[in-house]
């Protein structure tokens, strides 16, 4: 049997918020008008008031769950409430089909070259934990894209939880993320993603002491191996197996 050497619990989830953010410039991928939102949109909040660029781009046209047109004015809406600039090339719309988002070379390599033109520092994408299919597509898009180069691969929570090794205090901005999120009146008629959204952003802050009343919570999972997927499978086997006191070999 293996030795069982407990590991001390901020080794395992973080204590501490990341303050102030290590990063400057962001590329958030999206993929339905929402998801930028739900999943980042204090940290989004967070970057620009400290003086960061980001750029968002919302891959599908959230046609499946509405009016496209309607959820991408309600995108640039939410944009203008977290103080984010909603016109030019801050908030861009690719319009591809969806529940129809597929993870081949094609979305990859816009992925790749939305990197090239941007350089961001981190690249945030839905993580793998995500049930939806769009979100596990663009997911490994990501991954693929950024496989080899220098941007940090940062991943967030929609409808899943991750397993974070980095928090992010929005208590500062949550006033703005709620704005935001009332901003999408045509979800939010299908189903309360405000109340648990928050509510989630709520739980994540149950490490971070008394003052922070709402996190957003994040893997940074780093520069990608040229070997992609692969690498980050096994990232996330010797996490699990270190949580266990299994031997990682």
């Amino acid at each position: 049997m293996t030795t069982w050497q407990p590991i001390p619990e901020p080794d395992l989830v973080p204590y501490r918020p990341l303050e102030p953010l290590p990063a400057r410039r962001l590329l958030v991928l999206a993929p339905h008008p929402d998801d930028e939102v739900f999943g980042v949109g204090g940290t989004l909040a967070r970057a620009l008031d400290q003086g960061g660029e980001a750029c968002v781009v919302v891959v599908s046209d959230g046609g499946a769950g509405g009016e496209a047109a309607v959820r991408e004015r309600e995108s640039r809406a939410a944009a203008a409430a977290l103080g984010h600039d909603p016109a030019g090339r801050a908030l861009q719309f690719w319009r591809l089909p969806d529940r129809g988002l597929r993870p081949d070379a094609a979305l990859a390599q816009r992925i790749r070259e939305a990197i090239e033109a941007q350089q961001p520092q981190w690249l945030l994408a839905p993580s793998p934990f995500e049930v939806h299919p769009d979100h596990r597509a663009v997911c490994r898009a990501a991954i693929d894209a950024a496989a080899g180069t220098a941007v940090e691969l940062v991943f967030y929570e929609v409808g899943q939880a991750l397993m974070p090794n980095a928090l992010v205090d929005i208590t500062p901005v949550l006033a703005r993320k709620r704005a935001a999120i009332a901003c999408f009146g045509s979800q939010l008629g299908v189903q309360r993603y405000d109340e648990q959204v928050l509510a989630l952003n709520r739980y994540r802050a149950y490490t971070l002491g008394a003052a922070v009343t709402h996190a957003e919570a994040l893997w940074r999972a780093g520069p990608v191996p040229r070997e992609g997927a692969g690498a980050l499978l096994e990232s996330i086997r010797q996490q699990l197996a270190r949580r266990l006191g299994v031997e990682a070999g």
